[in-house]
């Protein structure tokens, strides 16, 4: 993708930044947003919570600029299975407990996008995969597993070891790793990009 326009990534995340390369965009600024997610309340519907939350993160940082007159992207992804929502992990422990409570069931991950176009447009999307896991046995969980599940919605990243417990996808797979390029790269179209 060649353009003159600018791009900032509404977040820190190596894997966003990650899959934002992967499209072909090489230069953009990843500028924090000021969003506290720990005091964001998910009301019901959670589907309409998580997009809203990725408008959230993508005007704060609008509002830090000079001159808003950049494309900015943000994205945010919830683990969602039995009416419970499996925030990012802040232990071990944590990362244990959800890998067990998904352990051969299906569960679904919800991304919010949210683009702003540099003369002000919003674009708002919800991306919905659900993600089948195999048994999980106590063996399977091992240290690098847990290591690798702190910070992660659903105590797991598909792109690395957690990808062994995966039976199947339907949707969106880059939807799991942080955004999803395919919604993303409609909206840069449109955007012409």
């Amino acid at each position: 993708m060649k353009s003159s326009k600018k791009i900032i990534l509404a977040s820190e995340s190596q894997r966003r930044k990650d899959l934002l390369m992967q499209i072909g965009i090489k230069k953009f600024l990843s500028v924090k947003h000021d969003i506290d997610e720990k005091k964001i309340l998910l009301d019901p519907p959670i589907t309409k919570s998580i997009v809203e939350l990725a408008f959230m993160k993508a005007n704060s940082v609008r509002q830090k600029l000079d001159k808003p007159k950049k494309i900015i992207i943000a994205g945010d992804t919830i683990v969602f299975r039995a009416g419970r929502v499996f925030e990012k992990t802040g232990c071990k422990e944590k990362v244990k407990e959800y890998l067990k409570l998904l352990s051969a069931r299906r569960h679904f991950v919800y991304g919010g996008l949210c683009v702003i176009s540099d003369d002000g447009r919003i674009f708002k999307r919800l991306i919905i995969t659900e993600v089948y896991f195999n048994k999980i046995s106590e063996n399977d969980i091992s240290d690098e597993i847990l290591e690798d599940g702190i910070g992660k919605a659903g105590g797991y990243a598909i792109q690395s070891f957690s990808a062994r417990f995966v039976r199947k996808i339907r949707g969106c797979y880059t939807n799991i790793v942080g955004i999803s390029i395919p919604e993303l790269y409609k909206i840069l179209k449109i955007l012409e990009f």
